[in-house]
C-alpha cells in the first residue's frame, strides 16, 4: 500500500451513484489545488492480496459497476449491520478498503473495485461466483470493524480478522467451506508480508469464520462438506437479520481470531421473549445505521471460567462491537444461572455512560426476574424491564457525534481560532453548537514521549487520573508540534491490536478533545479511544 494523490471532486458524483450509506456526502469543494494538496498524503488503502494501492488524481472516480453494486447489497443483507462506506470504481487490482478525506477534510470510507473485478475474480477461480463475493466481505469487514488502515499498509491481525468475518458471512450466504477458501489458496502470499499473513493462515481464518457460523446456524455437514452453489439472492433475512428467536444463539469461544459478528441482542437461554427482543435488536441496529454506535445484549448459560467483566471484555474484542477506530461499542453480559452480570463500554461509549451503574442494576434483574424467567412461559414481560437499563444511555449515545471532523489537532485549532475571531469581530453570541472546540472526536498523529501523567499547570488533570473508571494519562507530541495529555482507559490496550503503548513509538491516534492548549507549556488533552503504529 502507497499513499495515493486523489481529488475528491468527482467523488461527490460517486457517492450519490454507488450503494451503502457511508456518512454526509461532501459539500462545496475547495479549489482544485488546494483539495489536492490536503488529501494527498491522506488516502489510505489496502488491497485484498497485498498489492499495493495506486491511483492518480480522480482516478476513483467512477461509479461502481452494477454487478458490483448488487452483490455488495447482497453480502450487508446477511451481515445484519448498516453499511458506512462508499462504493466506487477505480485502477485498483481487485478490489481495496479505502479512507480518504472528503472536501470537508473529513475521512470517509470507500470500497473500490476495479471495474473488470467480477468477471477476472470468477475466472481466476474457474468461474465459481464465490471468489468475487469472498473479496467483497472482506474488504466490507474491514469498515464494519472500523479498521485504521495506516500509510504503510495494513497489518497481519486485522487481516485476518476481515478473512474470519468473509467466511462467516459466506458460509450464511449458502458457500461451502472450499467455496469460501477457494480465492485466497489462488492469490494469497506463500509467505507472509509485513502487511499480510500468507495465504495458509488466511485459510484458516476463513475456515474458523465459516465453522463458528455454521455452528451458530446449528446446520448439518459443518465438517464443511456442503456442495454451495450460486450465492443466495432471495432468502436473505430482512435487516437485523438475525433478530433473535426462541431458538438460543451460539457464541464464539474467547481467545479465537476476532471479527464481526452482526447481531445485538444474544440469548443462549432462550428464555427472553422473543418479540419483545426483536423489538430492542431493532432498536440496536438503528443506533448502528444512524450514529454508528454498536451496543450488544448477550445473556448467557456459562461464562467459562471468566467472571461476568472479563466475558464482557472478551466479548466486545471478539465480536468487535463497535468501530474500533472511535471506540462506540458497549457489551452487556447477564449470567442469570451463576448469579453475574456486568457490562464492557469501549472508550468512547464509556464517556456517555461514565455516570451510571448498570451491572448493580443488572444484577438486581436478575433477582426480581430469573424465577419468573425459568417457567414454561420463560421472562415474558420482565425482558423490558432488562432492556430499560440501558436507555438512558442509549439515549445519550443517540445525541453524540461519531464522524471524525478533524484529521489534525492543528487543524482543529486553527479552525475554532477562525471562529472566535469571528465572533469577536461580530460580537455574536457564543454558540455552543458551532463554537465550542471541546467533544470533537480528531485524529491524530504522533510520537508517544512519556508514559507517564504530564504534570503540573496546563497539563493532565489529576482529578481525571484513578479514580472508579481507573484512568492513566501518557503524555505525546503531535507531529504538528502540540504537547498533549492522552487520557488512557485500563482495558484500551486489550482492544487493541498493536497491543500496549510504546514510548517513542509514533502512532496515529482518534480521541475526543478534553482541552485546547499551545506548541509551548499548555498541554492539549484528550480522552483516547484508538491508536495504531505507524
Amino acid at each position: 500500500m502507497r499513499k495515493v494523490l486523489l481529488s475528491m471532486a468527482p467523488i461527490t458524483v460517486a457517492l450519490v451513484a454507488g450503494c451503502g450509506s457511508g456518512g454526509d456526502a461532501p459539500s462545496d469543494a475547495m479549489s482544485g489545488a488546494k483539495r489536492v494538496e490536503a488529501i494527498a498524503s491522506t488516502l489510505q488503502a489496502c488491497s485484498y492480496d497485498g498489492r499495493p494501492v495506486e491511483a492518480k488524481p480522480a482516478a476513483l472516480a467512477g461509479s461502481a459497476p452494477n454487478d458490483c453494486v448488487v452483490a455488495v447489497k447482497k453480502v450487508m443483507d446477511f451481515t445484519g449491520l448498516p453499511a458506512n462506506f462508499t462504493v466506487v470504481s477505480g485502477p485498483v487490482p481487485n478490489a481495496a478498503a479505502v479512507i480518504m478525506l472528503d472536501n470537508n477534510q473529513v475521512p470517509r470510507r470507500v470500497i473500490a473495485f476495479n471495474p473488470k473485478f467480477m468477471d477476472d475474480a470468477r475466472a481466476q477461480v474457474g468461474g465459481s461466483p464465490w471468489g468475487p463475493i469472498s473479496i467483497m466481505a472482506h474488504e466490507i469487514a474491514h469498515h464494519l470493524s472500523g479498521h485504521t488502515i495506516v500509510p504503510g499498509g495494513s497489518r497481519p491481525e486485522i487481516e485476518l480478522e476481515a478473512d474470519k468475518f468473509s467466511g462467516f458471512v459466506l458460509q450464511k450466504m449458502g458457500a461451502s467451506r472450499d467455496d469460501a477458501t477457494r480465492m485466497i489458496l489462488k492469490v494469497g502470499n506463500v509467505h507472509g508480508t509485513p502487511t499480510h499473513p500468507d495465504k495458509q493462515r488466511r485459510a484458516q481464518a476463513i475456515a474458523q469464520g465459516w465453522n463458528e457460523s455454521c455452528l451458530q446456524a446449528r446446520s448439518t455437514g459443518c465438517d464443511g462438506s456442503g456442495a454451495g452453489g450460486e450465492p443466495l439472492s432471495t432468502t436473505a433475512p430482512s435487516s437485523p437479520s438475525t433478530a433473535p428467536t426462541a431458538q438460543p444463539a451460539v457464541l464464539p469461544r474467547p481467545g479465537s481470531i476476532p471479527f464481526k459478528y452482526g447481531r445485538f441482542v444474544i440469548d443462549e437461554t432462550g428464555k427472553l421473549d422473543p418479540g419483545r427482543a426483536r423489538a430492542m435488536d431493532q432498536r440496536l441496529y438503528d443506533l448502528a445505521r444512524n450514529v454508528g454506535a454498536e451496543f450488544t445484549i448477550l445473556v448467557v448459560n456459562d461464562l467459562r471460567g471468566l467472571s461476568a467483566q472479563d466475558y464482557a471484555w472478551e466479548m466486545m474484542r471478539q465480536l468487535r462491537v463497535g468501530k474500533l477506530d472511535v471506540g462506540n461499542g458497549a457489551v452487556a453480559v447477564v449470567a442469570p444461572r451463576q448469579h453475574q452480570a456486568a457490562v464492557a463500554f469501549g472508550p468512547g461509549f464509556a464517556k456517555e455512560a461514565e455516570f451510571s451503574n448498570p451491572d448493580k442494576q443488572l444484577l438486581q434483574w436478575v433477582d426480581a426476574a430469573w424465577n419468573y424467567c425459568n417457567d414454561a412461559d420463560g421472562c415474558q414481560a420482565w425482558t423490558d424491564n432488562l432492556f430499560d437499563v440501558f436507555r438512558l444511555t442509549l439515549s445519550n449515545v443517540e445525541h453524540t457525534k461519531w464522524t471524525i471532523q478533524y484529521p489534525s489537532l492543528g487543524a482543529l485549532i486553527t479552525h475554532y481560532d477562525e471562529v472566535n475571531a469571528e465572533r469577536m469581530r461580530t460580537k455574536r453570541a457564543f454558540d455552543p453548537a458551532t463554537d465550542q472546540p471541546l467533544g470533537n472526536l480528531i485524529r491524530v498523529s504522533g510520537t508517544v514521549t512519556s508514559m507517564s501523567a504530564p504534570t503540573g499547570p496546563g497539563q493532565a488533570n489529576p482529578r481525571i487520573l484513578g479514580g472508579a473508571l481507573g484512568y492513566t494519562a501518557v503524555a505525546m507530541k503531535t507531529d504538528d508540534g502540540y504537547p498533549v495529555a492522552l487520557y488512557v482507559s485500563p482495558r484500551l490496550a486489550g482492544l487493541m491490536p498493536a497491543g500496549k503503548l510504546k514510548q517513542g513509538q509514533r502512532y496515529t491516534m482518534v480521541g475526543r478533545l478534553q482541552q485546547t492548549g499551545d506548541k509551548a507549556k499548555q498541554y492539549s488533552a484528550m480522552w483516547l479511544f484508538s491508536y495504531d503504529p505507524l
